[in-house]
């Protein structure tokens, strides 16, 4: 009888330790898992990020490229004299060389609502441009989904009076009659689904060139 109560012990020890045993390589498991999922998140964030900045880079050096080699352009605005530059908080119209590199082109930058969703939007135009502050039809268009939001600020030149030169007062207008001194770009990335988006910036002063 003893015997059998020994047995019975000892498969009551197996049992117990296969429970633990188990028990154990659950948690192991759960803690690698959760290991493999924190890795998996972060490397996912760590190639969305590298994604965004890419996209940046490429977006505002093509602006600021197109800015420096920006055209001193003659238009008309409401039946006076301006400057072929359009500039408000969410878009951007001139008068470039470097979409060519030799003819001057009208770009644009401005934001459009498609699906419910705000995407940036790049514009050709041919030039010269009667309407240049019309609508206007593109010749070439581009859809940037990856960018949301777009802010610009313009800072007016200052001007030479009696050879003095004069600190600019008040805010840029296409009819001063001349290009600004810098625009200041702002764009918004990847703010679908995140807290956070993200803001890149970029300043270019412009280098006044005369229509060709």
């Amino acid at each position: 009888m003893s015997d059998a109560r020994l047995r019975g012990d000892r498969r009551g020890l197996t049992l117990i330790e296969l429970v633990l045993t188990l028990t154990i390589l659950a948690l192991a498991g759960a803690l690698v898992s959760g290991a493999l999922a924190t890795g998996l998140r972060a490397w996912k964030s760590g190639l969305n990020s590298g994604r965004d900045e890419l996209v940046a880079r490429i977006v505002l050096e093509r602006i600021a490229t197109q800015l420096r080699d920006a055209v001193d352009s003659p238009a008309e605005r409401n039946g006076a004299a301006a400057i072929a530059f359009d500039a408000a908080d969410d878009r951007l119209r001139f008068v470039t060389l470097a979409a060519s590199g030799q003819a001057p082109v009208q770009v644009s930058y401005g934001l459009r609502v498609e699906d419910g969703e705000t995407r940036l939007v790049y514009g050709e135009y041919p030039w010269p441009d009667k309407d240049f502050f019309g609508e206007g039809r593109p010749r070439h268009e581009e859809v940037v989904p990856e960018v949301s939001g777009l802010a610009v600020t313009v800072v007016k030149r200052s001007r030479k009076k009696d050879g003095i030169l004069e600190p600019a007062t008040g805010e840029w207008s296409p009819l001063d009659g001349a290009l600004p001194a810098s625009v200041g770009i702002e764009i918004v990335i990847g703010a679908a689904g995140r807290t956070e988006p993200k803001r890149f910036r970029i300043t270019v002063p412009i280098l006044t060139q005369r229509s060709p």
